[in-house]
């Protein structure tokens, strides 16, 4: 058996101790006696608790690591074979050592006992005849029962330092913070996947094999969060060598990290209804006027007054972590946020940055470098924060249309065409875009030529006649006719970029500009 850790004390514990073999032996007033040339590893081994048994295989009623405490009654063994059984099954529990009381059954420990206990590496004491046998178990009963004192004392202590944190307003980090010095060991919020929603310290690393570890540790290093709402959640340490059981530990913590993030889920998941409704009014710009919409605004929570950034991101099914480390990300920096998720997409909108002078594209910076390292292969669009509601409705609609096209965290521009065309376009505009394009869906109708999307295609290739090309799979000759056919279709010249712009925004306004892309 490998006890190497056991012989560590537990520098945390102030005012405890734990009882390891050495322990029992250098207490002068037990008077034990070893018998076997045990090392200091084995003898470093740490006592979990005592167990009393006179029975030949008592094994089904120990834990790991017990002392077993007995006088031999009943053990009345001649034949080696049958003590080295009997020791080969301790070891296999294994039990931290074998008290054995002379004098009452036995006036001396029997020497196949002696013999079996050092081939199987099992320290041999020998309690003698002087010394009541329920001394010896009231002593290490005593000692154990100490250190569960100091432990729990000192389990409270670290959760009311984090609830001072929490109370204070701090963010999760600062909390986790807290628990990773207590633990002396890097922790992490895990999901059930073992995706990482936070962690500290925050350049730690950690893999999906860490919460299947943590789970199977006997010594629990992995403690559900208690959030009553279906979230499988665990704060999870990576054990630094404590020989401790680190659940009993930091489970009064935990429950404060639970509270933190529920808190994160009601802070930024209310209004909801006023949130969908808001997304729903955005992209109808015709139908709804800007005064509905600042309304609409307010009634999110959100201050009209205050500069808001924008955070669209599509989730895959099932996204619980991601979804979490945006809010907690956010949450850390922002004194007001709003979260939904709506058909795959993940909207976020903040306000009140804890660093009011940060120019506002800095601080866009700043987050992206901290979604870059969190999640680097999500589809993210953060959009500076705006200073108006006209302004946020239009970076809305940018950030959810560039999200589509974007493999990772990006920062959008401060316009792009897109969003202008969705803004600008009223009625008449979509009109006038439908009558410039109709020539041409009714030429592809009745001759198949696919024309609107040979034009679609050539201006997502800039007007680049061999990107296009490949594209399309066409020779070069093919391709002039065909923007000759359109330029009378539409009567545009395709070659200038008056010609183009105009063609780009009717494709943009009636929906096709991604026809056959």
């Amino acid at each position: 058996m490998n006890c190497a850790a056991c012989t560590r004390r537990l520098p945390w514990l102030t005012g405890g101790t734990i009882v390891i073999v050495a322990d029992l032996l250098a207490e002068d007033s037990l008077q034990l006696r070893l018998h076997t040339p045990s090392s200091s590893q084995r003898l470093g081994c740490r006592i979990s608790w005592c167990a009393p048994t006179e029975i030949l295989d008592p094994t089904p009623l120990l834990s790991s690591n017990v002392l077993l405490l007995t006088n031999g009654i009943g053990l009345n063994i001649e034949d080696d074979r049958t003590w080295d059984a009997y020791v080969e099954r301790l070891a296999r529990v294994p039990v931290a050592a074998i008290a054995f009381g002379t004098g009452t059954a036995h006036r001396l420990l029997p020497s196949g006992l002696v013999r079996a206990a050092a081939a199987h590496d099992v320290p041999l004491l020998e309690i003698p005849r002087a010394v009541p046998f329920l001394q010896v178990h009231r002593h290490v009963s005593n000692v154990l029962q100490a250190e569960r004192f100091a432990a729990t004392t000192r389990s409270w202590e670290i959760a009311d330092r984090c609830a001072h944190l929490a109370a204070s307003g701090a963010a999760l980090g600062p909390i986790l913070a807290e628990v990773s010095r207590a633990a002396a060991g890097p922790v992490a919020v895990l999901d059930a996947a073992g995706s990482v929603i936070a962690r500290w310290p925050e350049s730690s690393k950690w893999s999906r094999d860490d919460l299947q570890s943590a789970a199977s540790d006997e010594l629990g290093s992995s403690v559900p969060l208690p959030l009553g709402n279906g979230d499988n959640l665990h704060l999870v340490v990576r054990r630094t060598g404590s020989d401790y059981p680190l659940s009993s530990l930091l489970a009064p913590a935990a429950s404060i990290i639970a509270m933190q993030l529920k808190g994160a889920v009601h802070t930024t998941s209310r209004k909801t209804a006023q949130l969908e409704l808001l997304l729903s009014q955005a992209p109808d710009w015709p139908g709804v006027s800007l005064k509905e919409f600042t309304r609409t605004f307010r009634s999110t929570g959100l201050d009209p007054e205050q500069d808001t950034l924008t955070v669209v991101s599509a989730l895959p099914p099932g996204a619980l972590a991601e979804t979490w480390r945006i809010r907690l990300i956010l949450q850390e920096r922002f004194g007001i946020v709003r979260v939904i998720v709506s058909s795959g997409v993940l909207y976020a909108f903040a306000q009140r940055a804890d660093d009011g002078d940060r120019e506002g594209r800095a601080l866009a910076r700043m987050l992206l470098e901290r979604f870059r390292n969190e999640i680097p292969d999500r589809p993210l669009v953060l959009k500076s924060p705006s200073g108006s509601v006209d302004e946020f409705r239009l970076g809305l609609a940018q950030a959810s249309t560039l999200v589509r096209d974007t493999a990772g965290p990006v920062i959008a521009p401060e316009l792009s065409l897109e969003a202008l065309v969705a803004a600008t376009a009223g009625q008449g505009a979509r009109v006038a875009a439908t009558k410039l394009l109709a020539p041409v869906i009714e030429h592809d109708r009745e001759h198949s030529a696919g024309l609107l999307r040979t034009l679609a295609i050539f201006l997502a290739s800039d007007c680049q006649p061999s990107r296009a090309c490949r594209a399309l799979y066409i020779h070069r000759n093919t391709l002039s006719y065909r923007i000759r056919k359109l330029q009378t279709l539409l009567a545009l010249r395709l070659d200038t970029l008056e010609g183009q712009s105009t063609a780009l925004m009717a494709l943009r306004i009636t929906g096709h500009e991604k026809t056959g892309i």
